[in-house]
């Protein structure tokens, strides 16, 4: 194997080994759920565009949060109700946040329904949400000094 090879292979490693590159692959797929969910609710059960919007994050954040927890954090704290509490209510705030933008990509900037909620998506669940992931629902656990010997 080349030495670049070899490079792409531990490059490879530490991306996955990052918290980071796990909860955006996570994000990833819970937006194509999301998605999948949104359609549904626009083209068969004839919801408003808004609605439809928060139906699907409603479903990718339960998604995002529950692999975030065990894969991208691995976080093993038996009290879950705190960490589930903390994330219901910063995705509350998102979701409002969310369908705001898309209805007004949607509605008002005449942006098809996907795109609208792709680019909200963007701008709401990126950044944003991967900070208040790592550093309010799942912050580290600090390393607890040694007793004295």
């Amino acid at each position: 194997m080349s030495q670049s090879s070899n490079r792409f292979i531990d490059w490879g490693k530490k991306a996955y080994q990052s918290w980071a590159t796990r909860s955006l692959a996570i994000g990833a797929v819970a937006t194509l759920v999301d998605l999948g969910v949104l359609l549904l609710c626009v083209r068969i059960l004839h919801f408003r565009n808004p609605v439809a919007a928060m139906c699907g994050v409603v479903t990718g954040a339960v998604l995002t949060f529950i692999a975030n927890r065990h894969f991208a954090f691995r976080d093993n704290t038996p009290d879950i109700a705190p960490q589930a509490l903390k994330f219901v209510l910063a995705t509350g705030v998102a979701m409002l946040v969310h369908a705001s933008f898309v209805w007004f990509f949607a509605d008002h900037l005449h942006v098809p329904v996907v795109v609208a909620k792709l680019l909200a998506d963007i701008i709401v669940f990126s950044v944003g949400q991967l900070l208040v992931l790592r550093y309010l629902v799942f912050p580290q656990k600090k390393a607890k000094p040694e007793a004295a010997q």
